[in-house]
């Protein structure tokens, strides 16, 4: 193994989170009354996304966004009767209880584990969230750690989320890798730590990212477990 330490990415990385968050928005709409089309869900994941982007731009804190985007998302669907709030609470809640692994995701945890890799996740994702989710997942199987932008205060790309987790690992950031689906927030966060990053892109749609790059866990593992694919 080149690397001491693996550090992950959770949401789209590991963790279907697309279909975690479609299952909650309809959920929990329902039960306002207001069945969404797939075009009314699309438009939530894009509020949604610009919001967690402010949130790493600095422009927003959590307690602002993960209300703010059901403003905005109530107020485009024309339904400001209801309380965005309410709303929040109950998608936080629903989306707690949806933890799916993407397809390949466990079978290849379990085989790093088989190697007894050293792993950890670090996320932007709502703490009490992440937390309900890994417990369904028993992602202690595989975790020694999970790290979220609240336990250190900061979100990605701040590196002190990876400064706690080598000192919570003992391994120094050197030795260490962070692998995430995301080419900007994920590698920015692992470069200002001056870790390595690799880039998971499992639908191929950032070809041009100009790193290390994986687009199947098959290949994942491979560069994380073959010294000569990347030394």
């Amino acid at each position: 193994m080149r690397y001491e330490m693996v550090y992950f990415d959770l949401d789209g990385t590991l963790l279907d989170f697309a279909k975690a968050e479609r299952e909650a928005i309809s959920t929990v709409l329902a039960e306002f009354g207001i069945p969404l089309s797939d075009d009314q869900i699309r438009m939530y994941v894009e509020i949604n996304k610009k919001w967690w982007r402010f949130l790493s731009e600095g422009k927003a804190s959590k307690d602002r966004i993960v209300i703010a985007r059901f403003e905005e998302f109530l107020s485009w669907l024309r339904h400001t009767e209801i309380s965005p709030a309410e709303v929040s609470e109950r998608y936080l809640e629903r989306l707690s209880n949806c933890g799916y692994f993407l397809p390949g995701a466990e079978e290849f945890l379990k085989k790093m584990k088989a190697l007894n890799v050293r792993m950890a996740a670090l996320t932007n994702g709502v703490h009490s969230v992440q937390e309900r989710r890994a417990k369904l997942l028993k992602l202690e199987r595989f975790f020694e750690f999970m790290i979220t932008s609240e336990l250190c205060g900061k979100p990605k790309p701040d590196p002190a989320m990876f400064l706690l987790a080598a000192s919570k690992s003992g391994v120094p950031l050197t030795q260490s890798v962070y692998v995430g689906d995301d080419p900007v927030t994920d590698y920015l966060a692992a470069k200002n730590a001056e870790a390595d990053f690799i880039l998971l892109d499992l639908d191929s749609v950032h070809p041009d990212f100009d790193g290390l790059r994986a687009t199947s866990y098959d290949e994942l593992f491979d560069l994380l477990t073959c010294e000569s694919i990347i030394s």
